[in-house]
């Protein structure tokens, strides 16, 4: 009962634990740490590289790719900002040198077999008007210029704020505002364009 009891609390001590106390255990030697840190976040890495390729396994591919970064690199993490924004930093960097790398003609927008089974719940008719809305907005996405699209993808999916993003990017809040702006409008004209 006793080791229970100490199994619990560690656990609920580790879960306590600062991101960036994490990182710097890591940069001190303690590579355990990295799972912790891999637990928090390789979610919404995930869902962040989902958006941006539409492929689940290249986004697999991109989160382990940063968190191999994170710990080949773990040194550069100065502690002036928060662990969060140099991990969206990486993120964007590896985003970034894909897209670089991939073959513009190589983007489809094939139904696939998971947002099939998203909406089976709904009727046929309903499922088919939101898998056709779905894919829409996501054929809009990615016709936007990668910084808007980057913008839009941290503000409305992975809830960031200006500011946040601002730092990420490297760049003035105003710019991101900007940014998701004329995204959206843009988005907004082609999906009309196409009805």
């Amino acid at each position: 009962m006793t080791k229970t009891k100490k199994i619990v609390s560690t656990s609920t001590f580790l879960d306590t634990l600062s991101d960036e106390h994490l990182i710097k255990k890591v940069q001190e030697g303690d590579h355990s740490r990295m799972g912790l840190l891999y637990e928090r976040h390789h979610k919404d890495l995930y869902a962040y590289f989902y958006r941006c390729t539409s492929d689940a396994n290249k986004s697999e591919d991109l989160v382990h790719t940063v968190f191999f970064k994170i710990l080949k690199n773990c040194h550069q993490f100065a502690g002036k900002s928060k662990f969060v924004y140099w991990l969206f930093t990486i993120a964007r960097n590896v985003q970034i040198n894909d897209f670089r790398k991939k073959d513009p003609l190589r983007q489809s927008y094939e139904i696939k077999e998971m947002d099939s089974m998203k909406y089976a719940v709904n009727s046929p008719s309903e499922s088919l008007e939101k898998l056709e809305q779905k894919q829409l907005l996501e054929r809009a996405l990615n016709q936007l210029s990668p910084e808007k699209k980057e913008a839009i993808i941290l503000s409305r999916f992975q809830g960031m704020k200006y500011r946040e993003i601002a730092e990420i990017a490297g760049c003035k809040e105003s710019a991101i505002k900007s940014r998701i702006q004329r995204g959206l409008l843009e988005m907004r004209e082609l999906i009309e364009a196409w009805q």
